[in-house]
């Protein structure tokens, strides 16, 4: 059901008319069941039905039983004004209910009737002029379709408007001082006037209004009754307000009665509060005395026995609990006391037992100390002297009262490089070195010495203890043994090491420096004729002439053998150094007188340039000289060479040489070429002289004149020496087999393959291997080789002669053999050097000297054979000489084995 704008919407519900007597009040008040603290039902006492209209004449009224819902606008109200409102509220619900039944009985008439045909417009024409609250509320029920609910929603406002706040007002008041009202007299008087003018309102307006609604006719009303009716509510209504007014009396009343209530609670409180404090006063006096007296006395001496106050024991005192504790705390004061008793004991007996300890193990160290080898002294933090040892005593070559109280700065001390020893006046040195000390009796000894503070855990060292030992004998030992080992025993010059080691220095300067490298020239002939000890002796005055010549910040020194080294530091002009070089040949050259004999030498000088950045090493800058030298020993000696790119390139090349040498036997890049030798009684080819052939995969043909002394330097010549010799024979065997030819083979040896051990198994194997029979092998060993160690090679030679082979000496006249040496040699041939036939023609000299070595060949028993004949006038007169045997590019060149036996001899005839 909706409500009308701002009316609380209540419920209207039928009841059974079994009761038409009794008061209106009857009904007592019931909590609303949704919860709330609404209006209870209230029951009037007029008849009920069960909800519809009768008219038998028997039972003529229809009651209704009024129930308001909990009004949603009192539920925030304070509970005392609910409960006023809540009985308000039943009494303006009876007064509605009244109304309710009078008009629900107009309307009922009409309803029985059924006589209005026009009932809306009659009603409206009879009831608006009366003006009063039942036609009114008749009036809007013709409205609506619903006659019950039309009365409902559209009551009297001024009438329901005040219903609607005193239903509201009502809750409030019922909650509050609802359980007082039974109890006031007044309040009981005021219900009963109440109850007394509802009956008469009933009586004198209600019924009779009942009983003319059921004859026909319409319902008007005088103004008499409208006066009666109106009065009766004015009367009611009075005594409502009465009723109100004492009620809000008693409301006043009650809240005086609460405001007293809460004012005796608040004083109550109060009272109590200041009786719970005065207690706490109390208590607190009374803890006072009783606890906190004897705590504090307690607290006093726990202090005294954490400070350390052991002597005065802890008493008891106050309660027991506190007793207990002090107790504790003399206990633990009494345990404490004890042990620390025990422990000053022990202290006594461990300081006693450490002194104890402490001596002996200084009368140990002093024992040791006195009895080292090493002198050992200690100092203080101002370098004096405290104590030292007997060693110290015999190394510093004085007496201890001497030492004692000396300061460490009145030594002469020096450091190794010389200078004097600086010490700072208060601190001595912390350090370990060798020194030298001059010591008072005028003898100089060297000292390792080793310093170490002591005492460094206050920071500062207080003092310090210096052990020394005597090295000048090691010292002297290790000087000669470096000495020996950078110089030469002979000279007493710088040796290789030494030198090597001057250059590696000098080459991190930041200055030109320069390497003169001197080899002497012809000092092997001296050496062999003269003897070892002539020839030595001849070095030693070189070396001497030398140092004499050289600069004062040169460095002089021998190589081995005859090379010596002169390294000239800041200078790189080549003017300066071609003079110093000739300085340096000028002394070489001058006599030396030795034995009654007068010796010259002379010398070929290499030079090198060094300026800074050169990444050359030394062994490169001697390598580099060495070969300078070399070009002006090939130029004919006693003058110098300066080393340049173009000889670098030559030194390049050579080294390029030497890495592909050592690939070509494996690749066969080495053949054997042949040249004849005829003999000049029959014009026939007797021999043929093998000679080895390299052809470059690069650089095509390369001469043996440059390769041979690679392979010799290079070691590689005993390896190409035995390929060659395999070779040969082999080649030769077949073709005598081949072509039945009686030929020999000339081969040449190295004088390194001379010394090699497994010549002999060599030659041996390649004559068995090849089928080549051992007489027609001839062994060609240069005169330079043999001059080398004579007596070595006649031992080799003797060792080849046993195989079957015969042997020849090559190149005779270039070295300084005699034919009285030779003679004393297993030799079959004597082979004169080129060099003596190429200006044979033109020299009578020459012939000369020819025709004596073939005239003494032949009177020892040597065949002679004349090497690099070229033109027929020098074969004609070697014929006429007497020679044996010619050899040259005149017969023919060297060329391979198969085309020189089927090329014709170019020989003449006889």
């Amino acid at each position: 059901m909706r409500a009308a704008s701002g009316i609380t919407t209540t419920k209207v519900t039928t009841v059974n008319d079994s009761n038409t007597s009794g008061s209106i009040f009857s009904g007592a008040p019931r909590r609303d069941p949704a919860g709330g603290e609404g209006l209870a039902e209230c029951s009037t006492g007029l008849p009920r039905h069960r909800g519809r209209l009768a008219h038998d004449g028997v039972t003529c009224g229809f009651a209704w039983a009024v129930r308001c819902a909990p009004v949603s606008h009192t539920r925030g109200m304070a509970p005392r004004r609910r409960g006023r409102f809540s009985l308000l509220g039943r009494l303006y619900a009876l007064v509605g209910a009244l109304l309710v039944v009078t008009v629900v009985i107009t309307g009922g008439m009409f309803a029985l009737r059924q006589r209005v045909e026009d009932s809306t417009a009659k009603l409206i024409t009879n009831v608006v002029p009366a003006q009063n609250g039942t036609a009114n509320l008749v009036t809007t029920y013709a409205q609506q379709e619903n006659r019950l609910q039309a009365f409902l929603l559209t009551d009297d406002p001024a009438y329901l408007q005040a219903y609607a706040a005193d239903q509201a007002n009502a809750a409030q008041f019922h909650r509050t001082v609802g359980r007082r009202l039974a109890d006031d007299p007044e309040v009981q008087d005021l219900l009963n006037q109440v109850n007394v003018a509802a009956q008469e309102w009933r009586k004198d307006s209600v019924e009779p209004l009942i009983a003319r609604s059921r004859s026909p006719g319409p319902l008007n009303l005088s103004p008499s009754e409208k006066q009666a009716e109106q009065q009766h509510v004015a009367a009611l209504r009075g005594k409502l307000r009465e009723l109100r007014t004492r009620v809000d009396s008693l409301e006043a009343a009650e809240e005086a009665r609460a405001a007293a209530a809460r004012t005796a609670a608040n004083w109550l409180t109060l009272a109590l509060a200041l009786v719970g404090l005065i207690s706490w006063a109390t208590a607190i006096l009374l803890l006072r005395n009783s606890l906190t007296r004897p705590l504090r006395t307690l607290v006093s001496q726990v202090n005294q026995v954490s400070e350390g106050d052991l002597d005065r024991p802890v008493h008891e005192s106050g309660p027991p609990e506190l007793a207990a504790v002090a107790r504790a705390v003399e206990a633990m004061r009494a345990r404490i006391v004890s042990e620390t008793r025990h422990i000053a004991r022990m202290q006594q007996e461990l300081t006693r037992h450490e002194k104890a300890e402490r001596h002996r193990a200084e009368q140990d160290f002093a024992t040791v100390v006195d009895t080292l080898d090493e002198g050992v002294v200690v100092l203080d933090s101002a370098g004096i002297v405290e104590s030292a040892n007997p060693a110290a005593q015999r190394i510093l070559g004085t007496r201890e009262s001497q030492i004692v109280g000396s300061a460490l700065v009145s030594w002469r001390l020096f450091e190794e490089s010389g200078c004097a020893l600086r010490l700072e006046d208060r601190a001595p040195l912390l350090d370990s070195q060798v020194i030298r000390l001059d010591r008072t009796d005028g003898r100089t000894v060297w000292l390792a010495v080793t310093s170490r503070p002591l005492n460094t855990a206050t920071g500062t060292p207080s003092k310090v203890v210096a052990s020394f030992t005597d090295i000048t004998e090691r010292r002297a030992a290790q000087n000669r043994l470096e000495h020996e080992a950078t110089h030469d025993p002979l000279t007493g010059l710088a040796n290789r090491t030494l030198v090597l080691r001057h250059l590696e220095q000098s080459l991190h300067q930041e200055q030109p420096m320069a390497v003169l490298f001197l080899d002497l020239d012809n000092f092997k002939l001296i050496n062999d004729s003269l003897g070892h000890g002539v020839g030595d002796a001849v070095l030693s005055h070189a070396g001497q002439r030398l140092v004499r010549a050289a600069p004062s910040n040169g460095l002089v020194g021998r190589l081995g053998g005859d090379e010596f080294v002169v390294l000239v530091n800041g200078e790189s002009d080549h003017r300066a150094l071609a003079e110093r070089c000739t300085r340096l040949l000028d002394a070489l050259t001058e006599p030396i007188r030795m034995e009654g004999r007068e010796l010259h030498i002379n010398g070929s000088i290499g030079v090198v340039v060094v300026r800074p950045g050169d990444d050359r090493s030394g062994q490169d800058l001697l390598r580099d000289a060495d070969v300078a030298m070399y070009r002006a020993k090939t130029r004919g000696g006693g003058r110098h060479a300066f080393f340049d790119v173009e000889l670098r390139k030559r030194v390049q090349r050579h080294m390029d040489l030497e890495q592909d040498l050592r690939h070509a036997v494996g690749r066969n890049q080495l053949w054997v070429a042949y040249q004849p030798v005829a003999d000049l009684r029959t014009d026939r080819t007797v021999a043929v002289e093998g000679l080895l052939r390299w052809h470059h995969p690069v650089h095509g043909p390369i001469s043996p004149a440059e390769f041979i002394p690679v392979a010799e330097e290079s070691n590689l010549i005993n390896s190409i020496g035995a390929h060659m010799l395999r070779s040969a024979t082999h080649q030769l065997a077949v073709e005598r087999e081949r072509h039945h030819l009686d030929l020999t083979l000339n081969a040449n040896l190295s004088p390194r393959q001379l010394d090699d051990p497994g010549l002999p198994g060599l030659v041996e194997r390649a004559l068995a291997d090849s089928g080549l029979p051992a007489r027609a092998l001839c062994l060609e060993i240069t005169e330079e080789a043999i001059m080398q160690d004579p007596a070595a090679a006649a031992r080799a030679l003797e060792t080849l002669r046993g195989l079957g082979v015969s042997l020849a000496i090559d190149d005779f006249g270039t070295g300084y053999s005699s034919l009285a040496q030779i003679r004393r040699l297993p030799l079959d041939t004597l082979k004169i050097d080129r060099s003596f036939i190429t200006d044979l023609s033109e020299s009578d000299e020459l012939r000369v000297i020819v025709t004596s070595i073939v005239t003494m060949a032949h009177a020892i028993g040597l065949d002679v054979v004349a090497e690099g004949v070229e033109t027929a006038h020098q074969l004609d007169l070697l014929r006429t000489i007497g020679c044996d045997h010619v050899q040259g590019y005149y017969l023919s060149r060297p060329i391979p084995l198969d085309e020189l036996l089927t090329s014709p001899l170019r020989i003449p005839a006889s």
